[in-house]
């Protein structure tokens, strides 16, 4: 047995191991919202009731809504939507899917799939079976790393090639009728389509209906999208796997949502096999990304690049940090960065000026304060989903040399400032709108002059401290009042990744 089928083996035990009550209440909880540095700590879950039947009745019209959405630009051109959905919608989701959790599990873990996923949406705890960790963003990047870097490379001797691809624009191209196909069958799928007796029709017409109508596209960050889609990949991966089998190719298959690791022997079955996976994903109206998709010869393409060249620089281990040695490394990741766009060095970078008790790593002068503070938000050009790192680095700034009065209200008036100018321009900056009210709030230091009439729901929610979305709230409650200045959670605990322990 190789260690991707042990990972799958092990997932599938704990997953087993799980009560069905708390999966749901952690899908309507911990689950709802995409991940922390997609929203501030005041989009909290503080109730969400599991009802004992979904609030829609197929049998009758189900309302149309639209999904809450949360862009930041990936490039100039690009942009990267989060989304919320209804929580009605979404608690039916949620209920459908655990009224046929056995069909579900059968699906995930086919026998005959030997494409094994790194990437179940809900935190699985190996220290204490039937239980769920506390973790979520950190879990999956912790799962990536596994797979790409660990159990890909210990089994990489046995093969001569490592083929990578991924699926072209994956959510937003989901057919939301190809979930009802992988779920049931196209054929059955087709006959039930205005029945609605099926889990996969169900889930596609609350998809929809969460979507304005739409078939194209869902929603990008719940949880309940993940755990959707890695049910519909798992049978499509089954389907690879058995033409694969067919061609008697020697292969390894690993898959991280919706990107692809394969080991093989030959060039003719590494091009075999980007054919074949294509092929299946086409039938369920999907594609991978040629410009994504690469084959290379052995040790070559196990590795990120950019890693083994931070390693040189990195602040890990650095107590104190002097500005000089700050400066440096900075200057170093812009040179990275540049060199591997897209990465997460910026990132790294970032996590490391914070030890692991939540302390600024950083010993600075007076005058080296804002200077620091400059840098750090010019990384924001480069990175736009760095900014709360980038805020959570600046708050512990702020109390670190909260003697520096001076400085630290000059901080205060140019991200004030800042929030000026972006208001101008609300449509295309709401997500920098939302952390930076959030933080000036949250400090009790906003005092930018707003226009009369801001669009985004969410980002009146922070400005009036209440709830201004998905307002028909019965059996939840969706957003938690920000707090008086030194009493709201630390952005930095707020986005940590992994658990902290102790400082060595």
């Amino acid at each position: 047995m190789n260690l991707p089928q042990k990972h799958i083996k092990e997932t599938k035990k704990l997953i087993s191991a799980l009560p069905e009550r708390k999966i749901a209440n952690w899908l309507l909880t911990q689950g709802f919202y995409p991940e922390q540095y997609v929203l501030p700590p005041c989009f909290k879950v503080l109730k969400f009731t599991y009802k004992k039947n979904p609030y829609f009745d197929f049998s009758k019209k189900i309302p149309l809504s639209e999904i809450c959405e949360i862009t930041f630009p990936k490039s100039q051109l690009t942009e990267r939507a989060f989304g919320i959905i209804n929580h009605k919608i979404y608690h039916d989701l949620v209920w459908h899917i655990l009224d046929n959790w056995n069909d579900v599990k059968a699906l995930l873990f086919n026998s005959k799939n030997n494409i094994y996923s790194y990437s179940f949406p809900i935190p699985l705890n190996k220290e204490s079976v039937g239980t769920l960790g506390t973790l979520r963003s950190g879990r999956m990047i912790y799962e990536f790393i596994e797979m790409s870097e660990s159990d890909i490379v210990s089994e990489g001797h046995k093969y001569k090639l490592v083929v990578k691809s991924d699926i072209k624009n994956f959510y937003p191209s989901i057919y939301t009728h190809s979930i009802a196909w992988a779920i049931n069958g196209k054929e059955d799928a087709r006959k039930d389509r205005y029945k609605f007796n099926l889990l996969g029709n169900k889930l596609d017409k609350l998809f929809q209906n969460a979507n304005d109508g739409c078939t194209n596209g869902i929603a990008i960050g719940p949880a309940i999208s993940d755990l959707v889609t890695e049910v519909m990949l798992s049978v499509i991966d089954t389907d690879i796997s058995k033409e694969l089998k067919k061609e008697s190719i020697d292969f390894i298959g690993v898959r991280f949502k919706d990107d692809y690791r394969f080991l093989c022997q030959t060039e003719s079955d590494a091009h075999e096999i980007l054919n074949i996976v294509q092929r299946n994903l086409k039938s369920f109206n999907l594609s991978i990304s040629e410009e994504k998709s690469t084959v290379s010869k052995l040790p070559e393409g196990l590795f990120r690049e950019w890693t083994s060249e931070y390693h040189l620089y990195s602040l890990k281990y650095g107590y104190p940090i002097k500005y000089k040695l700050f400066e440096n490394t900075f200057r170093k990741v812009l040179f990275i960065d540049k060199n591997y766009p897209n990465t997460g060095v910026i990132d790294k970078f970032l996590s490391e000026l914070i030890s692991k008790k939540y302390n600024l790593k950083l010993k600075l002068s007076s005058k080296q304060i804002y200077k620091v503070f400059s840098l750090l938000l010019m990384l924001k050009e480069k990175r736009s989903k760095s900014l709360p790192q980038i805020l959570a680095v600046t708050e512990l700034l702020i109390s670190t040399y909260k003697k520096e009065t001076e400085v630290i209200n000059r901080i205060f008036i140019s991200l004030n400032e800042l929030t000026e100018r972006k208001l101008k321009r609300e449509n295309s900056n709401v997500y920098d709108l939302i952390w930076l009210t959030y933080f000036l709030k949250s400090h009790g230091k906003l005092t930018a002059k707003w226009p009369r009439r801001v669009e985004s729901e969410l980002l009146q929610s922070i400005k009036s401290n209440e709830q201004k979305f998905d307002l028909e709230t019965t059996y939840c409650k969706l957003f938690s009042r920000i707090e008086l200045p030194t009493k709201n959670i630390l952005l930095a605990k707020h986005l940590a990744i992994f658990p902290k322990e102790e400082d060595e």
